[in-house]
């Protein structure tokens, strides 16, 4: 059947000449028959209620039924589009939440300042001793023959060999009278005659590189200054330094920093180069500096270790090259026949002798490195002593220098 046929049948419309009538007709006919044939239930419709309404209402109707047909297709676009934004503010907003969070963290962990690349101390638990250590104050102390004598203070004593006396005690005991007594090597003192000590925590450097500039340790409390002679900080006994290079030169003075100087008087310094009275072939050593109070250990010719020593008074230490002849952990000692002064030092940790009665060994009776203090061996603290005394070998090479 014709188009147009069917057309007029369904909506009862009727063709005019008068072309008043005609031009609702062209506008009407085009989108109703697309509409038509893409929505046959809207066909359907027409039939039915083409007796009450006029082509012109039921375009308009079928306007009305399709805004509100697409009206929901928009709804949830528009409720997408909603949904979109609050997600983009929501993943936005951990940003500064996560920054805020980072500061306290590294406040309450702050890095810890590591210590000086070039070297570290030695181990300090190489300094704990076999003994525990006192000062005999009176040349007359009685050392008596067992704790029940000391108590009851029989004529079962004797005296030490020689005054001044330093003794190593082994036990103690509460007596009776109130007192307490001490194990001692020849045996029990009162603890009246004696004064406790502590030895020195001192231990010096192993060196972990090669450094061209001369290091050392501050000999007293003391000052920095800067070239005008400003005061700038305090630096403490034992404290590490190391020289700088700097354009200018202070008189008496050594730069620590670009413009901080110590007193030369005040700090011991050990020279990492190779000393020239090592020779050529000689590459595995101890050095002693008597001039700077220093000892240095080198090995396959590079500087290892590094510490303060205490030698002879009176230039009781002599000079030249020597090996290590003997050693031994333990050793009470007192002074050779051809000495002119007396001594006794009950249990003097880690000796080697390099030259009869001469050699290194511990000293726990003074913390005085760095200044000469003893009758002629070459004193350590008890740590570094440890340190070289597991080091040396029988026949280790020694030089000792004047350093001038």
């Amino acid at each position: 059947m014709d188009k147009k046929i069917l057309i007029k049948k369904i909506f009862n419309t009727k063709d005019t000449k008068d072309a008043k009538d005609k031009e609702p007709q062209r506008v009407f006919n085009f989108p109703l028959w697309n509409f038509v044939t893409a929505c046959p239930a809207v066909l359907l419709c027409g039939i039915v209620i083409k007796k009450w309404f006029t082509p012109g209402r039921f375009c308009f109707l079928v306007f009305v039924f399709l805004l509100s047909a697409c009206a929901p297709v928009a709804t949830p676009m528009t409720t997408a589009a909603s949904t979109v934004a609050p997600t983009a503010t929501t993943i936005a907003t951990p940003i500064p939440t996560a920054t805020a969070t980072l500061t306290p963290t590294q406040t309450t962990f702050p890095t810890n300042t590591p210590e000086p690349a070039w070297y570290q101390k030695v181990n300090p638990a190489l300094g704990a001793l076999k003994y525990q250590y006192a000062n005999v104050l009176n040349a007359k102390a009685r050392v008596y023959a067992s704790f029940k004598d000391a108590v009851a203070k029989t004529g079962n004593f004797g005296h030490l060999p020689n005054f001044p006396a330093y003794v190593a005690y082994t036990a103690s005991k509460q007596g009776s009278d109130g007192q307490t007594y001490y194990l001692v090597n020849y045996g029990w003192m009162s603890g009246q005659d004696l004064q406790m000590l502590t030895p020195s925590t001192f231990s010096g450097i192993l060196l972990t590189r090669q450094v061209t500039f001369r290091f050392g340790w501050v000999l007293a409390d003391t000052q920095s200054v800067s070239m005008a002679g400003a005061p700038l900080q305090t630096y403490k006994r034992y404290q590490v330094v190391h020289e700088v290079p700097v354009a200018a030169q202070k008189t008496g003075y050594i730069a620590i920093g670009a413009d901080e100087w110590l007193p030369q008087t005040a700090v011991a310094l050990v020279n990492p180069a190779m000393p020239a009275e090592a020779g050529p072939n000689t590459c595995r050593f101890i050095y002693t500096n008597l001039a700077t109070q220093t000892l240095s250990v080198y090995d396959k010719c590079k500087l290892i270790y590094a510490t303060l020593i205490s030698s002879g008074k009176n230039s009781w230490t002599f000079e030249g090259r020597f090996a290590i002849l003997y050693k031994v952990d333990y050793s009470s000692i007192t002074p050779p026949a051809t000495s002119t002064s007396d001594y006794y030092i009950e249990g003097v940790p880690y000796f080697m002798t390099y030259s009869g009665n001469f050699g290194f060994h511990a000293a726990y009776w003074h913390d005085a490195f760095g200044s000469a203090a003893s009758h002629g061996c070459i004193n350590l603290a008890p740590a570094g002593a440890k340190w070289l005394y597991d080091w040396a070998g029988l026949g280790e090479r020694v030089i000792i220098s004047t350093g001038k």
